[in-house]
This record gives structure tokens, C-alpha cells and sequence, in this order.
């Protein structure tokens, strides 16, 4: 297949086009891979990314953290509950109250006692 006038002016110009970007591009790459100050800089984001990856690692165990405490302070919370109910109905205050009873019933027989003897 055989190319006009016009077609082989266009392919030429496209190639020169071509030829031009890459050699922009080839500039571009040797500044950029050669520049201290953009080393310095791809330095710099680099320590940025880890610490940015070490502070998430952070308050990802401080979330965990979190959520561990939140659990110990609900079953804590559980357990004094039973504990208070524990020591309200426990053997100390069975006794305690028995005793007042058995108080009040020797009152009231010396009473008795004192009035009809």
C-alpha cells in the first residue's frame, strides 16, 4: 500500500511529534531521578508513610484497648451487682435479723413475765 504526499507529510510531522515528547520526557526523568531536592523530598514522604502507618497501627491498639476495657468495666459491673446482692441477702443478715427477733421475743416475755408474776 503506497502513502500520498499529504499522508507520508503527517506520519513524518507525527514521528518528529513523537520523537520530541520522548526526548521532554527523557529530560524530565533524568532532572527528576538526579534533583537532591526531589530525593530528598520522595525521603521525606516516605518517612511521612511510616509514620502515618505507625500512628494507625496506634490507635488501632488504642481501639482495641478501648473496647477490651469497655468489656472488663461490663462484666465488672455485673459482678458487683451480684455481689451487692450477695451480701443483701447473705448469712450475715439472715443472722443479724434472727437475732432482732429473738431479741424482740425475750422483751416481750420479760414483759409478760413482770406482769403476770
Amino acid at each position: 500500500m503506497g502513502l500520498d504526499e499529504h499522508q507520508t507529510i503527517k506520519l513524518k510531522k507525527g514521528q518528529h511529534v513523537a520523537a520530541e515528547r520522548e526526548r521532554e520526557i527523557q529530560q524530565l526523568t533524568w532532572k527528576l531521578f538526579w534533583d537532591p531536592y526531589v530525593n530528598d523530598l520522595a525521603q521525606i514522604m516516605k518517612d511521612l508513610s511510616a509514620l502515618v502507618i505507625d500512628q494507625g497501627t496506634s490507635v488501632d491498639r488504642i481501639d482495641y484497648n478501648i473496647q477490651n476495657v469497655s468489656t472488663s468495666v461490663e462484666e465488672g459491673y455485673k459482678q458487683l451487682q451480684k455481689a451487692e446482692r450477695t451480701q443483701r441477702e447473705g448469712a450475715m443478715v439472715k443472722c443479724a435479723t434472727i437475732l432482732l427477733i429473738l431479741c424482740f421475743i425475750m422483751i416481750i416475755l420479760l414483759v409478760l413475765k413482770n406482769l403476770l408474776f
